[in-house]
């Protein structure tokens, strides 16, 4: 079947891509189905860097949110249900968390039936809609469900998306864009924290959720439109594909990365209380979350422009040893504050690299078509830690720590790095080994 004049002709090629035939590049009519690399838009350049901006601003809003939440959550302690018990209030935050990294496996399927750019502004439409809806909820079950799941799921097709697209148009500077792009989550906390904080104060909670979701339509709305992959890919015909789960460089992957949200998650939940506990204020502690994130913004960043020279899982496992050290060294030995920020900052360094380097690991090991699964069951397997693991925290710390005592979780915390440096070695040594799901080196 011809296409007509200017239009674009999608056919199927035995290569494994469906390949896009540009009609006005050929005689009238005629459907070419023998381009090559040359004719599709150029890797690391053009229109590369719009996909690099599009996603990072995705990120911002859709990794970041959760981040402001911290805000929120404070004012339901000390507000909105001052007199129901903490670990109820906290499931709002555990959904909202879990749903935004578990949710991401519903992308491709999304990408498939709606494409790319659809299935991100459908991500916008659902996660706004959960912001409006928080806004007019009063009760602790309708946050989980507006704030938590609803807003969660949205937010987790973005950030796959968005997550995945990088890989796609960059190639020489591939490790520096994932890391830019993977740094909008921290990077979104310097901007949500004091918007959300400004408009709690000066407005009330149902117009800071208000202000949030004007914001999140606008820039997820504008940068998901900007969204497409540079050539279309032939996707499974299994709408959910579990089979990674056979891959044992894959499997080492997901295991790196729920083991590293257990540790992750003692440093976001209590390390701002812990400053408190030893006499500063919450404003400081507020601030000092902004310098955590500059530097987990440029460390991701470093990691990844660095990551095909010195090896991205070496990286790894040396900075998770260092992180699992200076817990124990730092955090857990010292009541010290300069002791405190020093051990902030040098976690912001060594401790997020995998949010940057997990992804690059796939996109350079694996094909163009199976990143995005992968990604997914990735961000499926932290958002299954993250529901187990922050409970389970809470529970210690209320059991043995007495909500005084840190020891326990900043022991939980070390233990978690120390033990994903098992996977992280198989993964190097799996990653070396032939592997059929591997893509096909030139």
């Amino acid at each position: 079947m011809a296409a007509l004049p200017g239009e674009d002709m999608i056919v199927n090629v035995p290569n494994g891509f469906v390949e896009r035939s540009i009609s006005h590049n050929s005689k009238k009519g005629q459907v070419r189905t023998d381009l090559t690399e040359g004719e599709y838009p150029p890797l690391d350049k053009g229109y590369a860097w719009v996909i690099m901006a599009a996603s990072s601003v995705n990120l911002l809003l859709a990794s970041g949110g959760p981040n402001a939440f911290g805000v929120f959550q404070a004012y339901y302690l000390k507000v909105l249900f001052v007199d129901e018990p903490a670990e109820k209030i906290a499931w709002i935050s555990t959904m909202t968390v879990t749903c935004s990294f578990s949710g991401g496996l519903l992308a491709g399927p999304l990408v498939k039936i709606f494409g790319m750019r659809n299935a991100s502004l459908i991500g916008t439409i659902i996660a706004t809609a959960g912001l409006i809806l928080a806004s007019f909820s009063t009760q602790i079950w309708q946050l989980v469900l507006t704030q938590g799941v609803i807003y969660g799921l949205g937010s987790s097709l973005i950030m796959n998306i968005s997550l995945s697209a990088p890989a796609l148009w960059f190639d020489k500077y591939k490790g520096f864009a994932i890391g830019v792009v993977a740094s909008g989550g921290s990077s979104g906390a310097l901007i949500l924290v004091p918007i959300v904080t400004k408009t709690v104060s000066a407005l009330n909670i149902q117009w800071s959720f208000r202000v949030l979701a004007i914001l999140y339509f606008v820039f997820t709305g504008v940068s998901g439109y900007l969204l497409k992959p540079r050539k279309e890919l032939v996707t499974d015909k299994k709408l959910v594909d579990f089979s990674s789960l056979k891959d044992p460089a894959a499997v080492m992957i997901y295991l790196v990365g729920m083991l590293l949200r257990v540790g992750f998650n003692v440093i976001v939940l209590y390390f701002p209380a812990s400053l408190i506990d030893i006499g500063k204020s919450p404003t400081t502690s507020t601030n000092l979350i902004m310098v955590y994130s500059v530097f987990s913004s440029i460390s991701r960043i470093v990691c990844g422009h660095y990551a095909k020279r010195l090896g991205a899982v070496n990286i790894l496992i040396v900075f998770h040893a260092i992180t699992g050290i200076i817990f124990l060294s730092m955090w857990y030995s010292s009541h010290r504050f300069s002791v405190y920020l020093a051990f902030y900052i040098m976690f912001g360094i060594f401790g997020v690299p995998f949010f940057s380097l997990g992804l690059l690991i796939v996109a350079d090991y694996y094909p163009d078509e199976k990143v995005r699964q992968i990604n997914g069951m990735s961000y499926l397997a932290m958002g299954m830690s993250i529901l187990v693991s922050l409970p389970t925290t809470g529970v210690i710390f209320q059991k043995v720590g007495k909500r005084v005592d840190y020891s326990s979780i900043i022991i939980l915390g070390a233990a978690a790095y120390f033990a994903s440096l098992v996977p992280l070695i198989l993964l190097k040594r799996f990653l070396k080994q032939y592997n059929t799901n591997f893509k096909v080196k030139d």
